[in-house]
Formats: structure tokens, sequence, C-alpha cells
């Protein structure tokens, strides 16, 4: 009887995925339909309008595939594995990520961007639960983004997003809904947006027992600006607020106790966040350009962060240029957040995400776009490279190399 709520669940799962594959099946029929006439109602949100453009031929726009590499160090107290039960454990962090874009037209009003990215993962801090079998060494991920975009008119767009990540121990579904209106021939923007993302994973205990399974989830809102302010620059500020709900943590992680060993984390069961953010974007004489970024986020854990970005582009030819950046991001930690916990605290974590630290990243970027004939318009290729560190033992490098073809 104790199983019967994860055998629903399972069966609530299994249904939500039939039910994503069998939409985008009917989907993808409709979008291979030949487009039938019919009468211009005048309304370019009536149904006849809409369904005009779902019955239209599917056209590949451009197709893009990227690989990156994301190697990490350092060590936290929230890993285990450390020299002693008290010491901070292994962060050590490999991924290995090959993905695809495409984006495709569908008529004169519908555009579809599929995001297929997968993940191979090596990660110390689970492994150090589960010396035994070592399942945790390796895990492979895969996810489906598909993003849909209706033109209704020259100022309006509306959005729908829905998407689904797969990998053991963990599954997440995610599904959103955006608008887009512009006005003064595209001299001012106003976008607004809402996400909603479901998480259902195993639960296990910090020696690596898994327990049953529990889930999170999480409600996003954002509204946001943008606006030209002379001919050369154009600026955006965007507000965004998270509420999250569940179990939160990933549950193997511990925490260093007063009385000795180690405990598991207590964490809050809710979240709510708060981001605030302004770029800018400005044209420079000399064929370049200077892009500056700044974020605030505060949440009701304690953690305020400020997080300020610049970005230097220059084209050296019509189908070379170089990028460089370097961003500088600094945070206070959880209330209650520690590295040697007394038994009897209501809520303690060790995690070094949570914890006040200063982090620095520069990175840069070679693009290049050669145009060519016939049926591909255009070749893109891209190579970034990036170096993190942060002030409490973690650092890390990445490396991505995309190729893009434009029709």
């Amino acid at each position: 009887m104790k199983r019967a709520p994860v055998d629903r669940a399972r069966a609530l799962v299994s249904a939500f995925e039939a039910g994503i594959l069998v939409a985008a099946v009917v989907l993808c029929a409709c979008a291979l339909l030949p487009s039938p006439a019919r009468a211009d109602d005048g309304g370019s949100l009536s149904t006849a309008h809409i369904l005009d453009a779902m019955t239209s031929t599917l056209r590949l726009e451009s197709v893009t595939t990227r690989v990156s590499g994301y190697d990490q160090y350092g060590h936290g107290f929230q890993a285990q594995g450390g020299p002693t039960a008290m010491s901070p454990g292994s962060e050590r962090l490999t991924v290995f990520e090959p993905q695809a874009e495409f984006v495709m037209s569908q008529g004169d009003r519908i555009t579809h961007r599929l995001w297929l990215p997968a993940d191979v993962v090596t990660n110390a801090s689970p492994d150090a639960i589960d010396v035994m079998s070592s399942a945790s060494r390796h895990v492979e991920a895969g996810s489906i983004d598909w993003t849909t975009t209706y033109r209704a008119n020259r100022e309006l767009e509306l959005a729908m997003r829905n998407g689904v990540h797969l990998e053991n121990p963990f599954r997440s579904w995610a599904s959103g809904l955006g608008v887009r209106r512009s006005f003064a021939d595209d001299g001012t923007v106003v976008a607004g947006s809402v996400l909603e993302v479901f998480d259902w994973f195993d639960r296990f205990q910090i020696d690596g027992h898994r327990v049953d399974h529990t889930d999170r989830s999480g409600t996003t809102g954002s509204v946001s600006l943008t606006q030209i302010l002379t001919p050369t620059t154009v600026a955006n500020v965007n507000y965004g607020i998270t509420v999250l709900d569940g179990v939160l943590g990933n549950t193997w992680n511990s925490v260093p106790l007063a009385s000795g060993g180690r405990g598991p984390e207590l964490l809050p069961n809710r979240r709510i966040r708060h981001a605030l953010v302004g770029r800018a974007s400005q044209w420079l004489p000399w064929n370049g350009a200077l892009r500056l970024y700044y974020r605030f986020y505060a949440d009701d854990w304690g953690i305020v962060a400020n997080t300020m970005e610049g970005q230097l582009l220059q084209r050296l030819t019509p189908e070379l240029y170089f990028g460089t950046y370097y961003r500088f991001h600094r945070q206070t930690g959880a209330y209650f957040f520690t590295t040697l916990a007394p038994l009897d605290a209501p809520l303690r974590v060790a995690d070094s995400d949570l914890a006040p630290l200063d982090s620095q990243t520069i990175g840069g970027k070679v693009v290049m776009d050669f145009p060519m004939t016939g049926r591909v318009r255009a070749l893109h290729l891209e190579l970034e490279c990036e170096r993190y560190v942060r002030t409490n033992d973690l650092h890390a490098t990445s490396v991505s190399w995309a190729t893009g073809f434009r029709f």
C-alpha cells in the first residue's frame, strides 16, 4: 500500500510523456499538410488566420550544432569524501554537452525553435556516497525544448514553450507562454512571459540509500522593456520573480555537525527569488560594439547578489569578428549557511553555492560568417572559451565550438 502513491506518480509521468509525444506528432503532421485556400477575414488573431498558419509547410531556416566541454575543480563542505568527515569534499565535475538547434518557419507568421541538448556528466560529489556501485559516476541526460512564436501582426507576437528533460534519477517538464508588443516602429518593445517547471526525482539519504521519489515546482514570471535611446544605443530592463516549492535540495548534500559526523541538509520548502536586470548596447564608430550588463538578485533565504559584466565586440572583416568579456559577481550567503551546524538547528546548509562568495569570469570568442551560394546562404563558425574562479575554492574552464547553416 505504501507504494501506491509512487505507482500513481509513475503512471502520471508516463501519461504526461506520452501526451507530449502525441502532441509533437500531431503538430508535425499538421505542419506538413498543404495549405488549403481560405478567405481572408481580416483578423490576425482569428481562427482562420491561425489555422492557415498552422497548416503551412515547414521551411528549415537554420541548423546549428554545438559541442561544449566543462571542467570544474574545487572543494565544498556539502560534499563528502574529504580527508576527514568534517573536511570539505571534492566538487570535481566534468560535462560533455553536444546540442543542436533547428529554426523553422511555417508560413509567414509562425516560427519554431527546437533545441536538443544532451549531457554526459561525471560528478565526484554524488559518487562519494555511492562507492559500492559507482552508479552515479557517469550520468547521461537529454532535453527537448520547443518554442513556437506566432506573429499576429507587425506589432504583436505570441509564444508558447514546452520542454522535457530526462536523466537518471531526475525528470523535469516545463511549459510557458509569452507575449511581445512593439510600439513606434519597434522603437519601444514591451514583453512578458510566464514559465512553469515541475521536477520529479529520487530522494537519497546522505549515505547513498535511495528512499523514494519526491518533487518540486517553480513558477517564473517576467516583464521587460526595450528602448532605442539613440540611433546607436539600445537599453533593456527586465524584472523576474520565481517561486519554488517542494524539496529544494538534491537530497544527498550533507552538513558537518558540531557533535561529530554529518547530517542531511535542512532547507525551507519554499523560496522566492527576485531579479532585476539592466542591459545597454552601444555601437562604436570603429565598427565595434560595447555591451554592459547589471543584475541585482535577492531572495527570502537571505542571499543578495550583484553581477556586472562588460563585453566588447570588434569586427575585423565582413566575415569575421571577435568578442571578449569580463563578469564579476558578489553575493551574501543564506542566513542558515554553516560549515559546522549544531545538531538541533532547524535549518542548515553547507552548499558552497549558497555561501558568501565573489566570482570572476573572463572569456572570449571568435565568430565567422561566410556567405554561400545555392541552398545554403551562410556558414556560421564560432569558438568560445571561458575561465571561472571564485573565492570559496572553486574554478572551472569551458570550451565551446559551434557550426551553423542558414538557409
